[in-house]
């Protein structure tokens, strides 16, 4: 009986509630589409380079992974913004929100501006590090030059997305990203193959369609933000007069953040680094399982949003009960939907691999680890949607911490030993990714479940 009663309570525990379910999908879902748009970049890049041959697309691969630990890192500057504004909405504060956003924007331009002015000598100082092939060295310092220009539009769109999300209208994030993938779609094509009249540019031309793309994001969300309902509610179209108080808090709220993801991001690419010792076919294949793998993530960074944002609006109604119940229900729904996704890694990974490319050396090389990471995509979710959930209630340092407690201490070294110091190569370095997520679940599990969230003040 006493078996009985606990496997009861465990499907209890593990069924959706269709109350909440639908809260959190309310706002995920409009999230959950509107991220896949900075994955879908790199999505639509590769599977289009991927018909130039190995060299463009391992160097378009590695050159991004570096273009995102030098600007998603400093992005962070949203999270200070979704965090704040959140809390304060959730309070009734609406003219503070505009405050909030105002400061976050301001940041951004001092922070995007030298990011731009410097792309470059950036690009030029650090490209011999992409590999120990010429070919693709040159390539993808060209590649990681341009796409540094577009870095600014990208912080921008960030703390629009963080403000958003903070007022609950998410929705805006999933037409931005129509128009950023559409416009990405569309200039790839034209300027990597020269068609329409274009000229042929491969690796160059697939950079400068994803800037110009990131440039017609910006360009939505100004003109939502200067709408007349928007600048009458929250008051964005005032000056930064008001908003230097915000200023602190943001920069308080988001360091950690951009501690972690400049250790999270400098981690992929010293993943990268790895392969590339282990060849170029297998750097190749591991730009696709990437691309591939990252589509999936998208759905539990989707769903932690909503968390973070649903959890920042209910401590801000002093609800963090309710808070509590969201959070755990945007867990559940995010190990659903990745499982699913991990089940096609597993029974068709050839097929995935051919909307990339149909090299069957590539494919060939990439097919193991993609099925092994069909496995871990549950652990994924949990780590993910609870690490954003803990950055909505204000606990950034400790979600820093952990990330660097793992990535240091188990997943780097793991990925070393195991991709070239033993006959596993690339199937041992894509093995890492089960020591970081099964470590990064338990420990934000542990925490979330501690409850000291609950009681931070902003």
């Amino acid at each position: 009986m006493r078996i009985l009663e606990s496997a009861r309570r465990l499907l209890a525990g593990l069924a959706l509630r269709v109350d909440r379910t639908r809260r959190v999908a309310r706002l995920a879902t409009p999230v959950v589409l509107g991220s896949l748009s900075y994955t879908l970049l790199t999505v639509v890049d590769t599977a289009m380079l991927g018909r130039l041959g190995a060299v463009p697309l391992a160097a378009a691969g590695i050159a991004g992974v570096l273009y995102f630990a030098i600007a998603f890192p400093v992005s962070s500057v949203s999270v200070g913004t979704r965090t704040l504004t959140a809390r304060r909405f959730g309070e009734g504060s609406e003219p503070q929100c505009g405050e909030v956003l105002r400061a976050g924007l301001g940041l951004a331009c001092v922070i995007g501006g030298p990011i731009v002015v410097a792309a470059p000598w950036i690009a030029r100082l650090i490209g011999p590090i992409l590999s120990g092939d010429a070919a693709v060295v040159s390539l993808g310092t060209t590649y990681l030059h341009l796409r540094l220009y577009g870095s600014g539009f990208m912080i921008l769109n960030f703390v629009f997305q963080g403000f958003y999300a903070g007022i609950g209208e998410t929705r805006h994030q999933m037409i931005a990203s129509i128009f950023i993938t559409g416009t990405n779609i569309l200039l790839d094509y034209a300027l990597i193959f020269g068609r329409w009249g274009a000229p042929e540019m491969g690796v160059q031309g697939a950079a400068i369609a994803t800037t110009i793309a990131l440039g017609i994001g910006t360009v939505y969300f100004v003109a939502v933000t200067l709408r007349p309902r928007v600048r009458g509610r929250f008051l964005a179209s005032r000056g930064l007069t008001a908003a230097r108080h915000w200023v602190v808090p943001i920069v308080r709220l988001s360091l950690p953040i951009v501690g972690q993801r400049f250790l999270s991001h400098g981690s992929w690419f010293a993943f990268f680094a790895v392969v590339a010792r282990i060849g170029t076919i297998e750097l190749a294949a591991t730009n696709i399982i990437r691309s591939i793998y990252n589509l999936s993530i998208m759905l539990a960074v989707g769903l932690g949003t909503a968390a973070a944002a649903l959890v920042g609006q209910r401590l801000g109604a002093r609800e963090p009960e309710d808070a509590e119940g969201l959070a755990w229900e945007s867990v559940k729904l995010a190990a659903y939907a990745m499982t699913a996704v991990g089940l096609l890694f597993i029974f068709v990974p050839g097929a995935v691999f051919l909307i990339y490319t149909s090299d069957p050396n590539v494919i060939a090389i990439g097919r193991l680890p993609l099925v092994a990471l069909g496995f871990v995509q549950a652990l994924a979710a949990v780590g993910l949607v609870l690490s954003q959930a803990l950055q909505g209630a204000g606990n950034t340092r400790f979600v820093m911490l952990a990330e660097l407690a793992v990535c240091l201490g188990l997943y780097l070294p793991s990925v070393y030993v195991l991709g070239l110091k033993t006959p596993l190569g690339l199937v041992g370095a894509w093995t890492g990714e089960y020591i970081y997520w099964t470590a990064l679940a338990v420990v934000m599990s542990w925490k979330f479940r501690q409850g000291g969230w609950k009681t931070i003040r902003l």
